[in-house]
């Protein structure tokens, strides 16, 4: 096999879709290289509508902690088990999604005011915002009240448990979901997660603003050490 020539790497970086490229924080080097050969393979499928980058790494936030990614399928439904932890993928039946939107499908309604194109056929997600543009309704509130209200009792079970490191994690999840019901009923389509708190006070809601952003704190201080101590653990087994 002969070795690449420079012309043949550029011709590979010029393969990938610009919104890839502009794509600039990533929560890690293995997140950034399984979905650039996902994005090479999955953008060639004659069975995809569309793939759409979503959540805090399309939004103008310090840092990035993983990559959501939303696939709209035209026929079956890939299997996506092989990604990494921070790399999630969410699929969708491309003859399903007008329905979805109509009825206030949060994440589809987010992917619709926020998410960046990838790649699409036929401008399937292009003709699809321009449809919503005016008419997409905001999603129920008391969707994201239930979900904080299983949240709360799953992060008590879990503390009980002495399972920390997963209550922390089900404390953010339920905060996110309480700052979207009170983001909701106020009329104001929650942003990333990152940028939360600062919607939640320019609605007066600092107390819910400050116990999210300390939340979010002591998580990712968490997921640091848990990668320091990793790290530290694989070092030493090379010796």
């Amino acid at each position: 096999m002969r070795a690449r020539s420079r012309r043949d790497v550029r011709s590979e970086k010029r393969k990938v879709p610009s919104a890839l490229r502009d794509l600039r924080a990533w929560p890690s080097a293995a997140a950034q290289r399984w979905v650039s050969g996902f994005v090479s393979k999955i953008c060639a499928d004659d069975n995809t509508q569309a793939l759409i980058a979503i959540g805090s790494i399309v939004r103008p936030v310090p840092s990035v902690q993983d990559v959501d990614l939303l696939y709209v399928y035209k026929s079956h439904r890939p299997d996506f088990a092989d990604h990494p932890v921070d790399v999630d993928v969410r699929a969708y039946d491309a003859r399903e999604v007008s329905d979805l939107v109509a009825a206030g499908h949060d994440l589809l309604g987010w992917a619709l005011r926020y998410g960046r194109v990838i790649c699409e056929q036929e401008r399937y997600w292009t003709q699809l915002k321009a449809q919503w543009k005016n008419n997409a309704r905001l999603p129920d509130p008391e969707i994201a009240e239930k979900r904080a209200s299983k949240a709360k009792a799953l992060y008590h079970d879990l503390r009980q448990l002495g399972d920390l490191d997963a209550a922390q994690e089900q404390l953010v999840s339920l905060l996110t979901h309480k700052a979207w019901a009170r983001l909701l009923r106020a009329g104001i389509y929650p942003a990333s997660r990152p940028e939360l708190a600062g919607q939640l006070r320019a609605v007066g809601d600092t107390p819910l603003a400050e116990e999210l952003e300390n939340a979010l704190t002591e998580r990712d201080a968490e997921r640091k050490s848990a990668a320091q101590r990793a790290a530290a653990a694989a070092a030493s087994r090379r010796r």
